[in-house]
């Protein structure tokens, strides 16, 4: 047929300068294009024909492209012995079918599945802007995974719409998401993502499939870098900045170390967010937490939290003239601060060598580097509530923090060697034989007192 051809793409090419051959099929003056998955260089290429020059294995080539051809013509043929219509959707449609692409009829996209899908996923993200005040860090997450949909449907070639989204999608996806070099808890946001868009479809009545609620998330608990009390005061007592942009980026980090504020809500914050009492005679600041307190809305949450005072923030208060000033330091993006501080933290001597160990396919890929390479923004937030954890109980921490679980905020404790080994400290006592030598005969041990906490959540009002 004449309006079947072989063709190259002049502009797409591999590394090694290969050019893969497309079937073009043309309709009323528009075409759609079929890979054969046979790669040809230009120069053994022959356009009028669109055939392979003499080449290597150029007859295996040619055959595989007419036998493409014949089969693409044999469903242009049934098409119209069936008195269809072979428009440029119904050849598709012919063209995976032959192909078990599609498992039976009902599969079949309709003209408004070419792009349902991904356009409801773009609607999904602009509503959850709109009218749920989403933060911009989870929007740019499902941005992402729309992105690695979309790429995934390109180069795997699985039609996506709603009755596609089955096991078969969840195991391909996953295989996908991991062969791009994801580790496991960065594929679970993916999975979680498009799971949130499934229910959201699902509650908009837009289809009536359930087999999503299946697909296993892939999240473990991640392996992660808090600085310890002794690196914390290297920091700011010791450290020694060489210029004013390194005395920012470690007031910033510090800030952040003492109010557990993510970084979003840190580079947020102005002079209007301290609520700052002096002593009217010795004319310091009153570091009591019903007087001198940072109020601000959490962006993730869109809840008020308050943070009380401490000695660190008394003295950067004093030292930027907040109460009179607007706050200048805290103005570098996420990418700039997260290479900096390391640089800052490398100059502060913490440099012991640590291993940081994360999962990939279920194994455990460790890495071994400078502590200071580790540590980017959120390390703030995760040693604020590691170091809050060893001093006080986990409610008061989830009200600092903002979290509403609880879960979600054991999460970010790092419990440390010396911690640890108080669990083995607890029964020495039980165990030892001074203490069986001295106890006399007929005294029995004295009871172990096991103390339980009930750990309840509490909602924070304001």
């Amino acid at each position: 047929m004449k309006n079947i051809k072989c063709i190259i793409r002049r502009n797409l090419k591999t590394k090694d300068h290969q050019h893969l051959v497309y079937l073009r099929y043309t309709y009323n003056r528009r075409y759609i294009l079929f890979r054969t998955e046979v790669y040809v260089s230009i120069t053994n290429w022959n356009r009028k024909s669109g055939r392979v020059k003499k080449s290597f294995n150029y007859e295996l080539k040619n055959s595989i492209l007419s036998q493409k051809e014949r089969d693409l013509e044999t469903n242009v043929l049934e098409l119209i012995s069936n008195k269809k219509e072979p428009t440029l959707l119904n050849v598709k449609i012919e063209f995976y079918k032959a192909r078990n692409h599609y498992q039976n009829e009902e599969a079949k996209p309709n003209k408004q599945d070419e792009k349902r899908f991904l356009k409801d996923f773009k609607n999904f993200i602009n509503d959850k802007k709109d009218n749920e005040k989403v933060s911009p860090e989870t929007i740019k997450t499902y941005n992402t995974t729309y992105n690695k949909l979309e790429k995934f449907q390109k180069e795997s070639r699985y039609f996506l719409h709603y009755d596609t989204i089955n096991n078969d999608f969840y195991f391909k996806f996953l295989k996908y998401l991991r062969a791009e070099g994801l580790y496991d808890n960065s594929v679970d946001k993916h999975i979680k993502n498009l799971k949130l868009f499934m229910y959201y479809t699902l509650s908009k009545e837009k289809h009536t499939n359930n087999l999503f609620q299946t697909f296993k998330r892939t999240r473990t608990k991640a392996d992660f870098v808090v600085l310890e009390f002794d690196e914390l005061r290297k920091l700011y007592y010791d450290y020694k900045p060489k210029n004013e942009k390194h005395r920012a980026i470690r007031d910033t980090f510090v800030l952040g170390c003492s109010t557990g504020l993510r970084f979003g809500d840190l580079t947020k914050l102005s002079r209007g967010n301290f609520i700052i009492t002096r002593d009217k005679i010795t004319n310091e600041i009153i570091e009591e937490a019903s007087y001198s307190y940072i109020k601000v809305p959490v962006q993730k949450t869109t809840d008020f939290i308050r943070i009380p005072f401490n000695h660190f923030i008394c003295e950067m208060i004093n030292y930027y003239e907040i109460e009179n000033k607007e706050i200048t330091f805290l103005k570098y993006c996420n990418q700039v601060f997260n290479r900096e501080i390391k640089v800052v933290c490398r100059e502060a001597g913490i440099t012991n060598s640590i291993k940081v160990s994360k999962k990939k396919n279920s194994k455990l890929i460790p890495t071994e580097k400078a502590k200071c390479d580790f540590i980017s923004s959120h390390t703030m937030r995760r040693t604020f509530i590691t170091l809050l954890s060893t001093m006080t109980e986990i409610t008061n921490i989830q009200a600092v923090s903002g979290h509403k679980d609880i879960k979600v905020l054991t999460d970010y404790i790092k419990r440390s060697d010396k911690e640890l080994n108080s669990i083995r400290s607890c029964f020495n006592d039980v165990f030892s034989r001074e203490v069986q030598e001295k106890k006399p005969d007929n005294q029995s041990p004295p009871p172990v007192r096991v103390k339980a906490t009930i750990i309840q959540t509490r909602k924070i009002t304001h």
